[in-house]
């Protein structure tokens, strides 16, 4: 048997950058609401030096059923602003 550290593992999600911060139960479905945040990248544009600017507006990504409720994921990911150009780029991962 083994011990699963982390609620992202127990709902199937395999980025290490997402942060789980409430999940809570309506009449219809479950609903996660997570963070996605990691160390600010080089400019896709100039390669300058980027910095953590803010988070978006909360997206919602439906998730596969646990215990045969619908679950909803609302992600907010972090925004970079380039010191150099000016430029705004989102947090990407591999499950949105």
């Amino acid at each position: 048997m083994r011990l699963i550290k982390n609620n992202t593992e127990l709902i199937g999600i395999k980025d290490q950058n997402i942060k789980i911060s409430l999940v809570f139960e309506t009449d219809t479905h479950i609903e996660i609401q997570a963070k996605l945040d990691y160390p600010a990248p080089s400019c896709p544009h100039c390669h300058g030096k980027m910095i953590k600017y803010d988070f978006q507006k909360p997206s919602k990504i439906p998730l596969l059923e646990q215990a045969g409720t619908p679950t909803l994921l609302r992600l907010k990911k972090r925004r970079f602003q380039c010191k150099s150009c000016r430029s705004v780029t989102v947090a990407e991962t591999s499950i949105v």
